[in-house]
């Protein structure tokens, strides 16, 4: 977080002294801003947004990413939407775009569909949040099983319905708040490797900055947007991107109990000795190095402990990151607001007390 200046004003300065004084104060201020992540390949704007403006967010997550809205317990409710809203600097919005357009290369978005996206991100920009709008769970794109309730299309029309998405939610959204940004695709993995990735991401790039020259976007590594890889991204020259990493580190501890995974992790494990600790520091310092490297902010768009876990641990474990993040100028998105992950319990109504105070105090 940047220092402010503190201006000691004598009483006879004249006017044209104080101006001289103030601007130099605000050059000062800046300076400081963008050296406290890799910033110089981006503008001071970008860089304000990434390691100020942003701050601390949530995910609206198994919400409008799962194959309908609903599917998976939990959907964008107002009260969600307003809650996120009142307590967090940012929302990232997850959404599959791909179940709910056309099979062909077209990929003709479903009004209906979008306009319930729209409802969303035009109640969250109402009430003066930043909005990160992402295209999650291409699951075909990346060679993974489809969940239930999604379906496939011809192999050779996949890349094309991921630009053509971008073609129209560009166009779609170009005249809303800068406040929304956009995501081009949540965690590439499997099939989906850097050389492959690299080639895609320019082309969606391309596309967005057609209708949105200035709008910021996010792109992301593969390995689900881990850290590592991070030097295996070849990003076009583009003075407003925002580079986005995930960490679940320690994973045993993360996912314990998960019933997705190929293989149930044993519930009970606790966080956070020292060892853990220095797993979690040594991710989020990998990706700010990266940015000192590249010029390219970083922010930390998932992280998060299953229910199953010791709710103590969980607390624990995300003040941990949290702090990891905020002390090298990374903002940071927690998953996610109310369903397995969560902060939230919507059938309670009511806080998970202990998260939100490691989150937020």
């Amino acid at each position: 977080m940047k220092t402010k200046t503190k201006i000691y004003i004598n009483l006879n300065l004249i006017v044209c002294g104080l101006a001289l004084v103030i601007t130099s104060s605000w050059a000062l201020d800046h300076t400081q801003l963008s050296t406290k992540q890799g910033c110089s390949s981006v503008s001071i704007s970008v860089c304000d947004v990434a390691t100020i403006k942003l701050g601390r967010g949530i995910n609206l997550g198994n919400m409008l990413d799962a194959p309908k809205e609903g599917d998976w317990g939990v959907r964008a409710e107002p009260r969600f939407i307003d809650l996120a809203a009142a307590n967090f600097k940012h929302v990232r919005v997850p959404v599959r775009w791909t179940n709910h357009a056309s099979p062909d290369e077209a990929a003709v978005l479903d009004e209906l569909f979008a306009k319930r996206v729209d409802s969303v991100i035009d109640r969250l920009l109402d009430k003066n949040v930043y909005v990160i709008l992402d295209m999650h769970h291409y699951n075909q794109l990346f060679g993974d099983q489809l969940h239930n309730g999604e379906f496939a299309v011809a192999p050779e029309v996949m890349e094309t319905r991921m630009i053509n998405i971008w073609r129209q939610l560009a166009e779609r959204y170009k005249d809303r708040s800068p406040k929304l940004i956009f995501e081009l695709l949540n965690e590439p993995h499997g099939k989906m490797d850097s050389e492959h990735w690299n080639r895609l991401l320019a082309q969606a790039l391309a596309v967005v900055r057609v209708t949105n020259p200035n709008r910021i976007v996010m792109v992301g590594p593969t390995s689900y947007n881990a850290p590592k890889d991070l030097f295996k991204l070849r990003l076009p020259k583009d003075q407003n991107l925002i580079v986005q990493v995930h960490t679940y580190e320690p994973f045993n501890f993360t996912h314990q109990g998960v019933s997705f995974l190929p293989m149930k992790l044993p519930i009970g494990v606790k966080c956070c000795d020292q060892i853990q600790r220095a797993t979690i520091a040594e991710n989020i310092q990998l990706a700010s190095r990266w940015s000192d490297a590249s010029g390219y902010p970083v922010y930390l768009g998932e992280f998060g402990a299953y229910r199953l876990a010791d709710n103590a641990s969980r607390a624990e474990y995300a003040r941990t990151v949290r702090n990891e993040a905020e002390k090298r100028g990374i903002s940071w998105a927690y998953w996610e607001f109310a369903s397995s992950f969560g902060i939230f319990d919507p059938k309670t109504n009511t806080w998970n007390s202990e998260l939100r105070r490691a989150l937020l105090k």
